[in-house]
C-alpha cells in the first residue's frame, strides 16, 4: 500500500493546503491502493504528530511499501530526524518519493541527491536564522522598535531612519493615565498586585487582551524597562544584574525608554538575572521616572524573596511568630471567638519540650502594635527627607566619577593600537585599576539607591502607622512584614526582631 503524507503548520494564504499536497502526490501513481495521513497545525521541527506517528506504526507492521510527500520538509525540517526516518524506511523496505523535487529512493542517484539536498536545506535554514538574529540585535542597538505586541499604554508611529522603516512608541491617550496610576500606586503604597488588579477591574479598565486584569499581567508591565526614563540608576540596576548594555553610560540621561531583549537561561532567575540579555536605549521618550520605576523593581524583587507567605486569615502576625524555645513557627488557631497560638515544634514535630502557657493572639497583637507605634513615632519624616537630599548629592558625584572613568578607559583603549609591548602592559594595568574603581563606585551607587528607596519606604510606613487603627488585616500584614523579621514568644517575654 502507498502512503501519502501531508502536513501544514498553519493556514496562510501563501501556504499550500493539505488538499493540494495530496493532489500533487496522487500524480505519482495511478492504480495502487493508497492511504492518506495528514497533520494540520503541526510544526516540522519535530516528529510529534499524531498521523505521522500512526504512519510509522503502519510501516513497522509492513502495511506500507512506499511513502509519497509533496516536499521533503513535510516529513521533517531537522536533518537528524529526517535521517532517522529514512533509515526506518530502508529497514522496512519502504521507498520514498518527493512529488515536486523528484527524488525517488528506489534509485542510487535519488538516494544521493536526497542526502545532499537535505544538508544544503538545513544549512540554508541555519544561515537565515543567524541572519535574522544578527539583524534583530543590530536593530536593538540602534534603538529601533523590537517588534511584537505594542506595550500597554503605547501606540506605534511609523518612521524611517537612514532608509530603514521602523516604529517609535508614543503614549496611548486611552491607556496612558492607567499606566501612570499602576506605577504610582505600586511604588508609593502597600497595595498588592492582586488588589491593584481588582481596583483596575472595578474602575472598568481592561487589560491589553480586553479581559480583566490579573496580578501577573500587571507585574509584566511594571517590569518592562520600555517605560522608564533611563538614567545612571537604571544603568546600574541592569549592569549589576549581569545585563549587557549596548549604550555608553553618558547616554543614560533620564529621557528615553529602553528595550531589553535576549533569551533567558532556564536556570536563571526570571526578572533578576539578565546575563543573556542586552539593554539598549530606545528612540522613544520614557513615561515613568527612574525613581518610580526602580521603586517598583525593588519591591517586586523583595516580594520574590519572601519565603514565608503568611497567608493566615486570623492575624496580621501570621508567618512571623516563632516559639522562643525551639524556633518553630507558632500558628494561629481559633475556637469560637477566641484566637490562640500553637507551637508547631510541639504539636506537629514533637521536638519542643517547653511547658507552654496559653498564648492569646489578642494580647500578642496588642503588645506588638504598641511597640510598632512607639518605635515609629520617634521617626521624623522631615529628617528622613533631609537625609535623602544629602544622599542624592553624593550619589550624583559618584555617577559623574563613573562617567569620567569610562572616558579615561576609552581614551586608553584608543592608544593601545599605537603602543609597544611595554606601554601596552602599562595601559592594560591602568585600565584594570580604573575598571575596579568603576565597579566599586557602581556598587556604592546601587547601595545608596537602595538606601534612598528604604528612606522613602520608611516615610510611607510612618504615615500608615499614624492611622494604624483604620487599617484592615491585609494592610497591617503588609506593613508588619516590612518592618518585623520575627516575633519570639516564651512564657516570660515577647521579643521582636526588627528589620529597621
Amino acid at each position: 500500500m502507498i502512503a501519502i503524507y501531508a502536513r501544514q503548520s498553519i493556514d496562510k494564504k501563501d501556504s499550500i493546503s493539505i488538499e493540494s499536497q495530496i493532489d500533487f502526490c496522487k500524480k505519482e501513481f495511478t492504480t495502487e491502493k493508497y492511504k492518506v495521513y495528514s497533520d494540520r497545525g503541526f510544526s516540522g521541527s519535530n516528529t510529534n504528530r499524531p498521523q505521522f506517528e500512526q504512519m510509522l506504526k503502519d510501516i513497522k507492521r509492513e502495511d506500507i511499501s512506499k511513502v509519497i510527500v509533496y516536499k521533503l520538509d513535510r516529513i521533517s525540517r531537522s536533518i537528524l530526524d529526517f535521517a532517522k526516518i529514512i533509515e526506518l524506511f530502508k529497514k522496512n523496505h519502504v521507498e520514498f518519493t518527493s512529488a515536486t523535487e523528484k527524488f525517488d529512493t528506489s534509485t542510487p542517484m535519488g538516494n544521493a541527491m536526497l542526502n545532499i539536498t537535505m544538508v544544503f536545506a538545513q544549512l540554508e535554514r541555519e544561515t537565515i536564522q543567524r541572519r535574522i538574529k544578527d539583524n534583530y540585535y543590530a536593530r536593538g542597538k540602534k534603538g529601533f522598535f523590537m517588534g511584537g505586541k505594542t506595550p500597554y499604554g503605547c501606540i506605534k508611529e511609523k518612521i524611517t531612519i537612514d532608509g530603514v522603516k521602523t516604529s517609535i512608541l508614543k503614549p496611548n491617550p486611552d491607556e496612558h493615565n492607567v499606566l501612570i496610576k499602576m506605577f504610582d500606586l505600586y511604588s508609593t503604597t502597600d497595595i498588592s498586585l492582586g488588589k491593584l488588579a481588582t481596583l483596575l477591574n472595578q474602575e472598568g479598565h481592561k487589560s491589553p487582551s480586553g479581559v480583566n486584569w490579573e496580578g501577573q499581567k500587571i507585574q509584566r508591565i511594571l517590569r518592562n524597562p520600555v517605560y522608564v526614563m533611563a538614567d545612571a540608576d537604571v544603568y546600574s540596576y541592569f549592569q549589576n544584574r549581569g545585563c549587557k548594555i549596548s549604550n555608553d553610560i553618558s547616554e543614560f540621561i533620564g529621557t528615553n525608554g529602553c528595550y531589553l531583549y535576549g533569551k533567558r537561561d532556564r536556570s536563571a532567575a526570571k526578572y533578576t538575572d539578565f546575563k543573556n540579555h542586552v539593554l539598549s536605549i530606545g528612540l522613544h521618550k520614557g513615561f515613568i521616572s527612574s525613581h518610580t520605576w526602580l521603586a517598583c523593581q525593588y519591591r517586586l524583587d523583595k516580594n520574590k524573596q519572601l519565603k514565608n507567605t503568611g497567608k493566615g486569615k486570623y492575624s496580621w502576625l501570621s508567618g512571623l511568630v516563632k516559639c522562643g524555645y525551639c524556633n518553630y513557627a507558632m500558628t494561629v488557631s481559633k475556637y469560637k471567638d477566641i484566637r490562640y497560638l500553637n507551637c508547631r515544634g510541639k504539636t506537629n514535630y514533637k521536638v519542643c519540650t517547653a511547658d507552654h502557657k496559653t498564648y492569646y493572639v489578642d494580647e500578642i497583637e496588642k503588645y506588638v502594635e504598641t511597640e510598632i507605634i512607639d518605635r515609629f513615632s520617634d521617626m521624623d519624616p522631615v529628617t528622613i527627607k533631609a537625609s535623602d537630599n544629602v544622599n542624592n548629592i553624593e550619589v550624583n558625584q559618584f555617577k559623574l566619577q563613573v562617567i569620567d572613568i569610562d572616558n579615561q578607559i576609552n581614551q586608553l583603549i584608543e592608544k593601545l593600537a599605537l603602543s609597544n609591548d611595554v606601554v601596552m602592559d602599562y595601559i592594560n594595568k591602568k585600565i584594570s585599576e580604573l575598571d575596579s574603581m568603576k565597579t566599586d563606585l557602581l556598587k556604592t551607587i546601587e547601595e545608596n539607591t537602595i538606601n534612598e528607596h528604604l528612606s522613602n519606604s520608611l516615610f510611607e510606613i510612618s504615615k500608615k502607622i499614624a492611622v494604624w487603627d483604620t487599617l484592615d488585616l491585609e494592610e497591617k500584614k503588609v506593613i508588619t512584614k516590612k518592618i518585623i523579621d520575627k516575633v519570639f514568644i516564651t512564657n516570660d517575654e515577647i521579643k521582636i526582631s526588627w528589620k529597621y
